[in-house]
């Protein structure tokens, strides 16, 4: 990008959308954007289910479960990429970035369904959803896409070319 290399990241699956950099290590990338990613209905996370009981969600967030179960989820912001940014359970404010790593979730792509028996979350791919999805590139490629789209298409803006160092 404009002559020097990338942060050129990646993990597994984005559950069809990327992530902009920002708003998973609060730093920009002009190259490091959400995109779509198709293709990847058929990877084996592109969708997962996590149940908890409700003393195992409110032990991990330490949160107390009062009232009734549907006035526990406030309001909820999202990222470009669909991720969650802000999610304010039963009066505390939390980042998608701390609930996936409080209740080991596979992204901040997820919903929650609360009941009187638990808590149960969806989330959408597998990893910090930056970069290039591994999934997606395979996906690509099967379609007969070249490696240079590809890398064009997760890292916008990017060229190929011989890196010559300064």
């Amino acid at each position: 990008y404009n002559g020097e290399l990338i942060l050129a990241t990646y993990f597994s699956c984005s559950g069809g959308v990327t992530e902009d950099a920002v708003a998973v290590w609060g730093q920009e990338y002009p190259y490091l954007q959400s995109v779509e990613s198709p293709g990847e209905e058929n990877a084996v996370y592109y969708s997962d289910e996590k149940r908890f009981s409700l003393t195992e969600f409110s032990q991990a967030l330490d949160v107390s479960l009062t009232g009734v179960p549907g006035s526990w989820i406030g309001v909820i912001t999202y990222t470009n990429g669909g991720g969650v940014k802000t999610i304010d359970i039963c009066g505390t404010s939390f980042t998608g970035i701390q609930i996936r790593s409080k209740l080991g979730l596979r992204s901040t792509a997820f919903t929650i369904a609360v009941s009187e028996d638990g808590i149960t979350i969806y989330t959408r791919g597998y990893g910090h959803r930056v970069g290039m999805s591994q999934y997606g590139a395979d996906a690509m490629a099967l379609k007969g896409s070249r490696y240079q789209q590809i890398l064009h298409h997760y890292y916008p803006g990017t060229t190929v070319q011989l890196y010559q160092a300064k």
